[in-house]
């Protein structure tokens, strides 16, 4: 299995709720129709401009998608799951997915995997969190990998800033591993979510 991540914007509009209806009509039929599914569609809270949005799937195969001429592909990163996701399914819960993206040596992937997996008992434990999924780059050296994160809300993404000191550790080890590494902060879109997005153009 594995993940695609697609950042597209919207060229005509200052908004992402015609960008989320393409996507989760038109786009998704064409991934649909590829034997593939979609992880989610998440909007931009920040680190996103206002008319941009991630759109994840996840399946077999590879396809390629067409856009309208007024919607612009930024960029596609193809992607090899780890610990995470336990399950290849549609993510549903409302709240704050946080993308961390982060470059790394490829020599580090694996104890950061492991970093990663002894840390999270005790971070989920501690805060209304839970992490989607882990991915790394899906090529012969990878360089960079993603964590996807959910928070219940921007609070406790502030909260578990600090986190116990046994994950605290790990997180430190994982950072000094870490080239660099950039958060954006997304929301989950559904299509009844659609208006709300007017309210974040």
């Amino acid at each position: 299995m594995r993940y695609h991540v697609y950042h597209i914007k919207d060229l005509s509009r200052p908004g992402s709720a015609h960008l989320v209806k393409l996507a989760n009509d038109d786009i998704t039929k064409q991934i649909q129709a590829a034997g593939q599914g979609v992880f989610g569609i998440f909007a931009s809270l920040f680190g996103l401009a206002s008319n941009e949005i991630y759109l994840v799937t996840f399946g077999k195969t590879q396809t390629s998608l067409s856009f309208p001429d007024d919607v612009k592909l930024l960029s596609t990163h193809l992607f090899n799951p780890t610990l995470r996701p336990l399950d290849h399914q549609p993510r549903t819960r409302p709240g704050v997915y946080v993308f961390r993206w982060f470059s790394v040596l490829p020599d580090a992937v694996d104890e950061i995997i492991q970093l990663s997996y002894n840390a999270w008992p005790t971070f989920e434990g501690s805060f209304e969190t839970e992490v989607q999924g882990l991915f790394v780059e899906a090529t012969g050296q990878p360089s960079e990998m993603l964590l996807i994160t959910w928070y219940k809300n921007l609070s406790v993404w502030e909260e578990s800033r600090h986190p116990p000191e046994n994950a605290r550790e790990s997180f430190l080890r994982r950072h000094q591993l870490t080239l660099n590494a950039k958060p954006i902060a997304t929301m989950l879109t559904m299509p009844e979510s659609q208006s709300q997005l007017v309210s974040h153009a």
